[in-house]
């Protein structure tokens, strides 16, 4: 069995860290107060995966002037990718930060929150799922530099065989939803079945789905519940981490009956 698993909100609970450095990093460059709830609920209508990228969404939305369902229908169009915005802002003449400026000041916000960060799947039930997989993974859209604070902090690098983060991809083309990361972690430890992958947003179902297709292969993905993605589809749901094993133990069973 391989299992790989996403960070933020599967691994990791991040709303008392990524989710506080998004509209703290909004506002620092508005110099006003901004609503964190209109700008989690932007990220996620918009598939932006990368905090950064949602970041810049949120500003250029504050400045646009439009409502938000305005926003999101002219920002939807195209994949989530944080250079549509600059040209849409080019052509309306709006003035955004550099791009590597928003990103350095959203880890500075980031790096002030992220002790915060807990476990949302326990080390026992990762020695668990480790005990019945042959091979153990993440996909993550962090850095390594922002997974290792937490990874040391948990000592979780123990549990898994590969990790593939935002450093390891060539582009941006090459980010969720494309099916390359999943690519990627498949040329390293090779395609055994069943094979899962355990995420939480729309990205991640559309990179599995972009895999399968593509690679003619089967992944099953498992979406780990929350208030934010109610309508992602799965081929499995849960809500905690023993559904998590109760449904590692199915798959797992159901591929040796056959």
């Amino acid at each position: 069995m391989l299992v790989a698993f996403d960070v933020d909100g599967v691994l990791v609970e991040v709303s008392q860290s990524y989710y506080r450095a998004l509209p703290e990093t909004v506002s620092y460059f508005l110099k006003s107060p901004v609503d964190s709830g209109l700008l989690l609920d932007l990220k996620i209508k918009l598939n932006l995966n990368n905090d950064w990228d949602a970041t810049l969404a949120g500003l250029l939305f504050y400045r646009s002037g439009l409502k938000l369902d305005e926003f999101i229908s002219q920002m939807s169009v195209g994949p989530p990718d944080f250079r549509k915005f600059y040209q849409w802002a080019k052509d309306k003449n709006i003035t955004l930060p550099d791009y590597k400026l928003l990103v350095k000041k959203f880890e500075a916000k980031y790096r002030k929150f992220r002790a915060r960060e807990t476990l949302k799947i326990s080390p026992d039930t990762l020695e668990e799922i480790k005990s019945m997989a042959r091979t153990m993974a993440v996909i993550t859209g962090r850095t390594r530099e922002d997974l290792a604070y937490t990874f040391r902090k948990y000592s979780l690098y123990k549990y898994f065989d590969l990790i593939i983060t935002e450093d390891d991809l060539p582009s941006i083309e090459r980010r969720k939803p494309s099916p390359y990361p999943l690519q990627l972690l498949i040329q390293s430890c090779g395609y055994s079945s069943p094979a899962c992958y355990v995420g939480d947003t729309l990205t991640d179902w559309q990179m599995v789905q972009n895999f399968n297709r593509e690679e003619e292969k089967k992944v099953l993905f498992i979406l780990y519940r929350n208030d934010l993605n109610g309508r992602v589809k799965a081929d499995y749901c849960l809500k905690n981490e023993k559904q998590l094993l109760e449904i590692l133990n199915k798959i797992s069973q159901k591929e040796k009956s056959i």
